[in-house]
């Protein structure tokens, strides 16, 4: 029988290591290749040296954000899927996981038989979001130019190089500085960096 080859990019290595092991006890499926960053994984993926179905993907990185890994891996291998698992399973970032590409949106508490499902079966015309999404009446939303600006914020840029960055003007990008602040409910840029990482909303200090 012909195994369903799987990547892992997760920086938690008894997971990455526990999980590879009961993929490797299924007759159908085989653990490939870990990686434990973003970057890591992306390398892997566009390298063509490691062959993979799957790439099971956590949002929280060292050094990426995980949503960014999902996008990468997508446009290296347009043909793979990808699931992600993660500790923050809330219904925003299922969203926005399966707009950039994921086709399974799984908490890292799931049962393995679901997440053995995801990974066999789920795909873009029928992705697998997990049941126990937690539903926030007053969850942050934010415009896609904001999540740019925070994650911005989160590698330590000012406003003149955010604007650099992506492109826009200081006055633009300092409007959307101010709208991040009042959405997160703060009143200073560090504490919009703080309070954004404690929601899951990116990964400080990542180089990405």
């Amino acid at each position: 029988m012909p195994h369903l080859a799987v990547l892992l990019v997760d920086d938690h290595r008894v997971f990455t290591d526990s999980l590879a092991l009961c993929l490797d006890l299924e007759p159908d499926l085989r653990c490939v290749a870990t990686a434990h960053t973003g970057r890591d994984g992306l390398a892997k993926a566009g390298a063509g040296a490691v062959d993979f179905a799957v790439a099971v993907v956590d949002l929280r990185l060292p050094d990426m954000d995980g949503l960014a890994v999902i996008a990468g891996l997508r446009r290296l291998r347009p043909e793979a899927r990808v699931i992600v698992l993660t500790a923050h399973c809330r219904e925003d970032l299922a969203e926005r996981a399966i707009a950039a590409g994921a086709v399974a949106f799984l908490g890292k508490d799931a049962p393995i038989t679901r997440i053995l499902t995801a990974i066999r079966s789920a795909d873009a015309a029928r992705p697998l979001v997990d049941p126990g999404l937690r539903r926030a009446s007053g969850r942050i939303r934010l415009t896609d130019r904001e999540y740019d600006v925070l994650r911005e914020l989160g590698k330590g840029h000012d406003a003149t190089r955010i604007a650099l960055a992506l492109g826009i003007s200081l006055h633009t990008t300092r409007d959307h500085i101010k709208a991040v602040l009042a959405k997160l409910g703060v009143h200073t840029q560090l504490d919009a960096v703080v309070s954004a990482d404690r929601l899951g909303l990116i990964t400080v200090g990542s180089g990405f």
